[in-house]
């Protein structure tokens, strides 16, 4: 296994790039990486790390590979799907300019999470069974999230489904329900310890479950007490992200232990994303996500990797 990161570690995700002028540029984050110890990491936003062939320069100036990228859609609507497809195959031509000559990230795919009910509830869903699809639309989802990974395959990428907090595959039941009818000739699974735990189930029972569908794995814990409080508050995704639901490694109740034991047992032998979804806000400032970095990736040194 080898070791990567992600820029929403570093407080660099869609939701906060824009007009942030307390974030470093894509070539400071990269030595950043470097310099903590990580040998790859995931995209990000596109275009931090420049555009094109300028993705493969800024990270190969610093030894990391381009591993993967995540790309969220909204699957369930049909109305949009067309659309969707159009915007996936012009990020397909951009993520294989990034890569230059080396291999292609894969690519994971996600349902978006832009359904505002859903980000209300993120965490809790189960307790709301008005934001639950129906079967016809979760039919669609799956239809679609397969025709998409037709798509990134006919162009030569890997591909994993990445369930997620905020979407309509969150919680163990929606998860199960999307994999009943996943295909593995085409769609790989991203285990997630961290949104496994958010949206409510136990990641080693489903790494136990279906591990032989992994083909990506982000490592992430969860502060279950923080979740709690800010679930009895009635606060959303965002207010997650903001006060640090996703804490460092080892720190929270997602058993990244456990999981991580159970994926060299497996004998897993991909990429360890390591992932502390954040916001960078008064108080945690981007020398604190820095510091957080090299803890999590001492952390998992102190086991072997």
């Amino acid at each position: 296994m080898r070791v990567a990161t992600a820029p929403v570690s570093y407080g660099v995700f869609e939701l906060t790039v824009d007009g942030a002028s307390d974030l470093p540029d894509g070539d400071a984050l990269a030595a950043e990486m470097a310099a903590g110890g990580y040998v790859g990491t995931e995209l990000g936003p596109p275009g931090f790390f420049g555009t094109g062939a300028d993705v493969a320069r800024t990270l190969g100036r610093h030894g990391l590979a381009l591993v993967g990228s995540f790309l969220p859609y909204s699957f369930s609507r049909a109305e949009l799907f067309g659309a969707e497809l159009a915007r996936l195959d012009a990020t397909l031509s951009l993520l294989a300019e990034a890569a230059g000559d080396a291999p292609k990230p894969i690519v994971l795919l996600s349902d978006a999470f832009c359904e505002p009910e859903r980000m209300q509830f993120a965490g809790a869903i189960e307790a709301h069974p008005e934001t639950w699809l129906d079967d016809a639309r979760f039919a669609t989802l799956v239809a679609n999230a397969h025709r998409a990974a037709e798509r990134c395959r006919e162009r030569g990428f890997q591909v994993s489904f990445h369930y997620h907090a905020g979407t309509y595959v969150e919680t163990p039941r929606e998860i199960e329900r999307f994999v009943e009818g996943l295909d593995p000739s085409l769609l790989g699974l991203c285990f997630d310890t961290g949104h496994s735990a958010f949206g409510g189930g136990n990641p080693l029972e489903l790494l136990h479950a279906h591990g032989d569908l992994v083909n990506h794995v982000h490592l992430k814990d969860v502060d279950m007490t923080l979740l709690g409080r800010l679930h009895a508050e009635g606060a959303g995704l965002e207010r997650a992200w903001e006060e640090g639901a996703f804490c460092e490694l080892g720190r929270g109740g997602a058993d990244v232990d456990g999981c991580l034991a159970e994926l060299l047992r497996r004998g897993y032998d991909g990429w360890i994303v390591v992932e502390q979804d954040q916001v960078l806000r008064p108080g945690r400032t981007f020398e604190d996500a820095v510091d957080s970095a090299r803890r999590n990736r001492a952390w998992l040194s102190e086991r072997g990797l």
